[in-house]
């Protein structure tokens, strides 16, 4: 696969994921026992929900939080910091983490890097580039525009898909010859 070899890609989603918090409050959770936190009695049953995008916009943990900058992912060397990236709140945390976080961040990677690799996208020049959002149970972009046209040659693609056709072919002979 070559999302070790697309850091930048991955440094964007998290960004992505940091930056918008779509999801800003995590479900409901309740506490099954008195506890206390940071000198705060939580009584026992009392409901919980964790403000994700608050911790995303934490100037203690992220400088300048506002700013959209994937490169805050990648280390000196051009790396994804994973220390970084596991600070990102978006899929909660603990045992009551969600399970689909990894198919999640496997299926955007997919769409973003074929979508980025097939397509050219150009921002209206009439509108301002501004990010402004729409609060609610989720958060969501305000309407925008946006070009998207096909790239003028494929043929990256295209190679990729027969040099996975020749592996597939050639692993499929190989198993056949052992049985």
């Amino acid at each position: 696969m070559d999302q070790p070899h697309l850091p930048y890609v991955m440094a964007f989603l998290y960004e992505s994921l940091r930056f918008s918090s779509f999801v800003p409050v995590t479900i409901p959770h309740a506490t099954t026992a008195d506890t206390c936190l940071m000198g705060y009695l939580i009584p026992k049953d009392t409901v919980i929900f964790v403000n994700q995008w608050s911790v995303n916009h934490d100037p203690a943990k992220w400088s300048n939080p506002e700013d959209f900058d994937p490169s805050r992912f990648l280390d000196e060397k051009g790396f994804l910091n994973k220390d970084l990236t596991s600070s990102v709140m978006i899929f909660s945390l603990g045992k009551r983490r969600c399970i689909g976080e990894e198919l999640s961040k496997m299926q955007l990677f997919l769409f973003t890097s074929i979508l980025v690799h097939q397509c050219n996208f150009t921002a209206n020049p009439n509108e301002d580039p501004k990010m402004d959002f729409t609060y609610g149970l989720t958060i969501k972009p305000k309407p925008f525009t946006v070009n998207v046209t096909l790239r003028d040659s494929l043929d990256l693609l295209d190679s990729a898909v027969q040099r996975l056709q020749t592996e597939k072919t050639a692993s499929e002979n190989h198993l056949s010859e052992n049985f």
